[in-house]
């Protein structure tokens, strides 16, 4: 039976049916069985080991439902990697936890910026940086409202959950798609300084540093400093400068101070900054040389004829206060405050080549204010997490943008908006979990969303002016615009506008129904019902009057899901899968045309109705001592069953998105590795491994593009290390992309903005890099 092709009312028959027969098949045969083995009993700190001990396959702890439980019993799709396997891995980035490592999840291996990354799981994210993300990204429960510095990475990280399917039940932002838990190590009593020095190609200098330690006797407060230094030079080469870009200058400072004020009570003070000074992305045109079609000349990745100098400050930074009481055996509250920033200029180059073609200035300035309040109750048949939460942010955005669009070079259409989004959002959650049996269980939960937009929007744009490099306006959009007021022919206009929209509210209630049951001890099965809802708002790239008054509507996913959980011989292995069908209501997309095209639109529209299915699988096997193997898979497949928007022109001729692919969702992915524990006489451990990821073809763009097709790619990465027997010290090599392959992760293509230079250009990872790392902890 394919999940995939049931009507709404045979999806529900089968999630009831299935309910029913887990509990009739129970209450007869219950009382016979032995119970199962018992989630652990809620402590401060969840440690993630390992998840591959010598002798067998550990418990991973998550606390993935507000409270600790083992993987193997936690009744959703989730992944998590201990701070042991990053380590052991190399994962340098979150960017490499896509394509394999974690079904499901894409995280193209390229963005716009050193620090800014998108999302998607299950075929649900974003092509776009700038609108809250259907994928929402959490550290130590602080909510990370754009993708813009999302990239973390300290070396006081615990582990990451990455949970897959709609979360909003449990966690103060709804993430309609999925949520990524970033999880940082609390500052101890016992000293300590960590530290590392990683040194590879193309320059590659990658200090942390970590010291930890008591500040106060007796718990009453401890501090946990981290510093991380990364630089890099450029593996891409403009021709016309003669300099290197896409390098890596990158500074990352964060400490946490942890009291334990009184018995049960603990109050943790956290605070961070990342500046990001790396230059911009650069774009490789396909035509080469210089975007010049027709010369025969094969694409090299690794050359740009952009002129444009860098310019990118990025920078974010936050704190947030924790407290966490205790009140009984029973209930625990716990209350996370939290604020956060970014600002930055960035100035991109969007297509390679020394004219003007679609190159944009984003100026921008975000801050959030955030409070989750949570009680945990815990009793012997059920427990449960209630929450409120509130949310305000403010993001103002001051862009100017230039799009070629005339039978001559560097003439065009230039478009300057200066806008403010105003978000106030309060949200009342909560999440039971009722055992009717000792082996079965209901969950139940609901939210409540209210997001009330306010957004002031000011604009102009220019046709047929002439468009000019950022140097010559020194990157200030106004000046832009009094320097260069008149056009470069006769049909040169200009227009322009001032949009107060009218306040806009969002609400909805979002529910949560589900039934686990432990056929075994082994053996764990559980099937849900849940919503996620992504809100409307007002669109911070909206170049028009009638775009900036006409909000977008909310988007709502309605997911169907079961999955098995198990142990397999003796504990050697596990093996997970899941099956889900995503049903999305008033599907929101970008819809883009170039001023080659006509008018130059980039606008969130809601595209209709739209589904995505598939199922995911995990196994992980220890079949002897020291060797540990693990392989992932994921299927996937998107469909528009509606569609009720008009497309502006596009290059693909699209007048529908019916019969097309979502972006961002190749069929296939697949993963594997292996790290095995080489059994010499050494006074400690010498450990080699390598992982394999693989992703089938998709498309960057919602038209699918045939020209912005990404090919299948597969990624080959090998790592070893020596560890000390006392710990104290390591030293290990990696290799990234062994085989060097290169493919365009997206693009732009516009082949009638005409002139010698038609826009065609790709965005490629990175090359082959090897890297060695030695580490040092002093205790």
């Amino acid at each position: 039976m394919h999940l995939a092709r049931l009507s709404h009312r045979a999806r529900r028959h089968w999630l009831t049916g299935t309910a029913l027969s887990l509990a009739l098949s129970l209450g007869s045969h219950a009382r016979a069985q032995t119970a199962p083995a018992q989630a652990p009993a809620p402590t401060d700190s969840a440690a993630a080991p390992d998840a591959a001990a010598d002798s067998g396959v550990g418990d991973i702890i998550v606390t993935a439902q507000k409270r600790p439980e083992t993987l193997q019993r936690t009744p959703i799709a989730v992944t998590a990697i201990g701070g042991d396997a990053i380590q052991q891995q190399q994962i340098s980035t979150f960017r490499d936890l896509s394509g394999g490592r974690v079904p499901g999840l894409l995280a193209p291996k390229r963005s716009t910026a050193q620090t800014t990354q998108q999302y998607s799981i299950r075929g649900i994210g974003e092509i776009d940086t700038y609108p809250e993300p259907a994928v929402a990204v959490y550290v130590d429960d602080v909510y990370l409202a754009r993708t813009v510095g999302s990239l973390y990475d300290t070396p006081d990280l615990e582990r990451v959950e990455v949970l897959r399917g709609p979360q909003g039940t449990l966690y103060g932002r709804n993430s309609s798609a999925g949520a990524i838990r970033f999880i940082t190590k609390d500052p101890t009593a016992t000293p300590s300084l960590d530290a590392s020095a990683t040194l590879g190609s193309f320059k590659n200098v990658d200090l942390k540093a970590r010291v930890n330690g008591a500040i106060l006797a007796d718990d009453a407060l401890n501090g946990a400093l981290t510093v991380i230094r990364h630089t890099r030079d450029g593996w891409q080469h403009s021709v016309p400068l003669d300099r290197d870009f896409n390098d890596t200058d990158l500074w990352v400072v964060r400490g946490k101070l942890k009291s334990q004020v009184a018995p049960g009570f603990t109050l943790t003070l956290a605070g961070d900054a990342m500046f990001d000074r790396a230059t911009q992305s650069y774009y490789t045109p396909v035509n080469q040389p210089d975007g010049k079609p027709g010369t025969g000349n094969a694409t090299d990745p690794d050359l740009t004829w952009s002129d444009t100098l860098p310019y990118n400050r990025t920078t974010t930074y936050g704190g947030s206060l924790t407290a966490k009481y205790e009140i009984d055996q029973h209930f625990t509250l716990k209350s996370v405050t939290a604020y956060r920033g970014l600002h930055g200029p960035i100035y991109y180059d969007n297509d390679g080549v020394t004219a003007i073609k679609g190159d944009s200035l984003a100026l921008f300035w975000q801050h959030q204010i955030t409070e989750e309040l949570n009680l945990n109750g815990e009793f012997d048949r059920w427990n449960f997490v209630a929450g409120l939460y509130f949310f305000k942010e403010n993001f103002h955005n001051h862009r100017l943008s230039q799009s070629a669009g005339s039978p001559l070079d560097n003439v065009g259409t230039v478009t300057h908006t200066n806008n403010w989004l105003n978000t106030t959002s309060w949200a009342v959650f909560g999440q039971a979990n009722f055992k009717a049996t000792d082996r079965l269980t209901f969950t139940v939960g609901g939210r409540w969303t209210t997001d009330r937009r306010r957004f002031h929007n000011i604009g102009q744009t220019g046709r047929g002016w002439g468009l000019h490099d950022p140097q010559d306006w020194n990157y200030d959009p106004d000046r832009f615009f009094v320097q260069y007021p008149t056009g470069a022919s006769a049909s040169a206009t200009f227009s322009s506008f001032d949009v107060e929209a009218k306040p806009k509210s969002f609400a909805r209630f979002t529910p949560k129904l589900g039934a686990q049951i432990d056929w075994t001890r082994d053996i764990f099965q559980y099937v849900s019902f849940s919503q996620g809802f992504k809100s409307g708002g007002y669109d911070l790239r909206s170049v028009s009057l009638v775009g900036s008054s006409t909000p977008y509507l909310p988007q709502l996913t309605t997911t169907y899901e079961t999955g098995l959980k198990t142990r397999l011989f003796g504990g050697r292995a596990t093996f997970n899968i899941s099956a889900y069908y995503n049903d999305i209501k008033d599907f929101q997309v970008r819809a883009t045309a170039t001023a080659a095209l006509g008018v130059v639109t980039n606008q969130l529209i809601n595209a209709g109705k739209a589904a995505s299915w598939g199922a995911e699988a995990e196994l992980t096997v220890v079949p002897a001592d020291g060797l540990t193997l693990t392989g992932s898979a994921a299927w996937l497949r998107t469909k528009y069953r509606t569609f009720t928007a008009t497309l502006p022109a596009n290059v693909a001729g699209r007048k529908t998105l019916l019969g097309l692919d979502f972006p961002y969702s190749p069929e296939w992915q697949f993963g594997g590795s292996f790290n095995y524990r080489l059994p010499l006489a050494l006074p400690g451990a010498l450990r080699v491994g390598a992982d394999v990821q693989y992703e089938s073809s998709r498309y960057a763009d919602i038209y699918n593009t045939p020209q912005l097709r990404v090919g299948a790619q597969t990624y080959v990465n090998g790592t070893i290390n020596y560890t000390a027997a006392d710990q104290s010290w390591s030293i290990g090599a990696s290799v990234r992309n062994l085989f060097n392959l290169r493919r365009g992760q997206f693009g732009g293509y516009a082949p009638s903005n005409a002139g010698v230079y038609p826009l065609y250009y790709r965005a490629y990872n990175e090359p082959r890099t090897f890297n060695v790392t030695v580490s040092k902890s002093f205790h």
